[in-house]
């Protein structure tokens, strides 16, 4: 049998392993996503009373794309909910840059920051008496569309890579179920 690091047996047809980070920047980017369609459903409405909600998926939305990019490069899965990483989008699109992501449309970075600002005291989620100034939804989903172009191109691969590997390393445990040990 294989060596494969954290791999544990808990009972005869159940193991664990720690879930591999290329695995899980594709499923943050996969839930990044599906928090970005629903923005986008919840903006064709435009009703009144939305906006705080719509842009808080918004919000949401890119903190875990940028966050998918960040486990690819690296990040381990604790250090996204500690600072400096925890919902500063700005800050997390900052280090995103650092490490090598350009996003072709010049409007991500002000929508990340502008983002970032009216939620720094959570006034997307709470109230606070903020009055929400922001570009409306049709100015902000091309440039979203270009992150997530810009992200899935390093972390499907990064998924894909981990994916392949993942199953050689589980090949041997065929009829049995394995799960992440560190959800």
């Amino acid at each position: 049998m294989p060596t494969v690091v954290g791999l544990k047996q808990v009972s005869a047809n159940l193991w664990e392993i720690p879930q591999p980070l290329g695995m899980f920047a594709g499923d943050l980017l996969q839930r990044g996503k599906s928090y970005y369609r629903a923005f986008q459903i919840v903006a064709e409405h435009d009703e009144p009373g939305l906006s705080y909600p719509t842009y808080f998926l918004l919000a949401h939305a890119i903190e875990v794309v940028l966050k998918s990019y960040l486990v690819a490069t690296g990040t381990p899965k604790k250090a996204l909910g500690r600072e400096p990483f925890k919902h500063d989008v700005g800050v997390i699109f900052s280090e995103c840059e650092q490490r090598g992501l350009a996003v072709s449309d010049q409007l991500m970075k002000p929508l990340a920051l502008g983002l970032a600002h009216i939620n720094e005291s959570f006034d997307l989620r709470y109230p606070t008496a903020y009055i929400l100034s922001i570009a409306g939804p049709s100015h902000c989903i091309p440039a979203v569309d270009s992150l997530i172009e810009a992200v899935s191109a390093v972390v499907d691969q990064c998924a894909l890579k981990a994916f392949v590997k993942h199953q050689g390393q589980i090949a041997h445990l065929k009829g049995c179920k394995v799960r992440w040990s560190d959800d």
